[in-house]
């Protein structure tokens, strides 16, 4: 499973910036990110884009997700 780094998490309309420079870890279909801020948490169900570099890596990657779980550290899915 690979680990990310430099992960930034928005509302998928283009709106506030949920979360920048945080850590992740998963895959482009199933991801998980934080460390999100009490007041800057995801909606569940909602759906947000992420933009992320793998550790290591220096190609980033970016996706748009829905979020199934909210939390400190938050779970995403991209539903096909």
């Amino acid at each position: 499973m690979p680990n990310w780094e430099n992960v930034s998490v928005k509302t998928a309309n283009g709106g506030d910036e949920l979360l920048k420079d945080g850590t992740g870890s998963g895959g482009e279909k199933d991801f998980a990110c934080g460390k999100f801020g009490s007041e800057k948490r995801p909606k569940k169900g909602d759906k947000y884009h992420i933009t992320a570099t793998p550790e290591e890596g220096t190609f980033a990657m970016d996706w748009t997700a829905t979020c199934t779980f909210s939390g400190e550290t938050s779970a995403f899915k991209v539903q096909d």
